[in-house]
């Protein structure tokens, strides 16, 4: 069951998320032996390049005035540079796509250098993982939306390899940002964004971290907006995330739309061995449904069909018994 996502060739619609499962030359070396389509490597954080400097920085006791400069350059050069012998370790022992990854903050200007480097590096394509926490009462969404745009807008303008964009979940109105992706020029987008959310200890009465493993339900978050982006956009491909622990959820994505799916907590659960699984469970459930590849079948209920007021429905109505 071959697919294609941002031009590239994949034998298989599952790919391995960006996560703890492809840090590690290991990791990505598994992930191609079990069969997956290819991977995402581990984000390169910006977030942490500044949080390391920032630290190191406390204890600087050099009376020389470029301590910081010097500080700033070393650990973002280190930490950067770990990544870029991933991206070139996986390219030399593997034969699938490796698509590199950067998680934003805001809207600087290094992105672009970072971007540059992972193509230079040997990635076949770079994913951008956005998301703007907005603690500001007077922030805009739609200034937050913009400077997602700049930020594409720059890494695309000036690398050379294809470029998909993670989104954030709860956009008020999805199709038009990606639409405005589209236009900065990313060839794809993924959803979603899976950030980091609190939970609460009832017992310190404090904020503790939650569970951060998806479970099947969530792929319910995706599943519309993955249809309408295929049946309005089709020029785009579309990525889920999120949701998919097996092959059934697998070939829900794709009826949708969806050129592929990102695989994280199905791993976590089953070992590298779940994507073969999901393999052969997409190509069993086409046989017994007729179809020989999978673009016989991708965005089949993307389509206008009778079974379009279930797709654009938003209320239950009638679907909740009586007491």
């Amino acid at each position: 069951m071959h697919t294609s996502y941002l031009g590239l060739q994949l034998t298989s619609p599952i790919v391995v998320a960006s996560s703890p499962f492809t840090a590690d030359i290991e990791g990505v070396r598994a992930a191609a032996e079990a069969g997956a389509g290819a991977v995402v490597l581990k984000s390169i954080f910006e977030e942490q390049i500044i949080g390391q400097s920032d630290h190191l920085s406390e204890f600087a006791t050099s009376p020389f005035g470029d301590t910081d400069d010097y500080l700033q350059h070393y650990v973002g050069e280190d930490y950067r540079g770990r990544f870029l012998q991933l991206v070139t370790d996986a390219k030399a022992q593997t034969s699938i796509p490796i698509i590199a990854s950067i998680n934003c903050i805001g809207a600087g200007a290094r992105w672009v250098d970072y971007a540059n480097e992972l193509g230079t590096a040997g990635a076949d394509a770079l994913e951008i993982n956005l998301f703007t926490l907005a603690t500001d009462r007077h922030t805009r969404s739609e200034r937050i939306e913009e400077d997602y745009q700049y930020v594409v807008r720059r890494v695309c303008s000036a690398v050379k390899i294809p470029v998909s964009v993670k989104l954030p979940l709860r956009l008020t109105a999805p199709i038009n940002v990606v639409d405005r992706m589209w236009g900065v020029g990313a060839r794809g987008v993924v959803l979603y964004n899976r950030p980091f959310e609190p939970d609460v200890d009832i017992e310190t009465l404090r904020f503790k971290p939650s569970n951060p493993y998806s479970e099947v339900v969530e792929l319910r978050n995706s599943l519309r907006w993955i249809a309408l982006c295929t049946r309005v956009m089709p020029q785009i491909d579309v990525a889920v995330s999120t949701g998919v622990h097996s092959g059934a959820e697998a070939v829900k994505a794709l009826l949708c739309g969806a050129r592929i799916v990102q695989v994280c907590t199905a791993i976590q659960r089953g070992g590298y061995g779940a994507i073969s699984e999901m393999n052969r469970a997409i190509e069993a459930w086409g046989r017994e449904h007729g179809f020989r590849t999978i673009e016989e079948f991708r965005g089949r209920v993307a389509e206008p069909a009778d079974s379009d007021d279930l797709l654009l429905r938003t209320q239950y109505m009638r679907y909740f018994p009586k007491g």
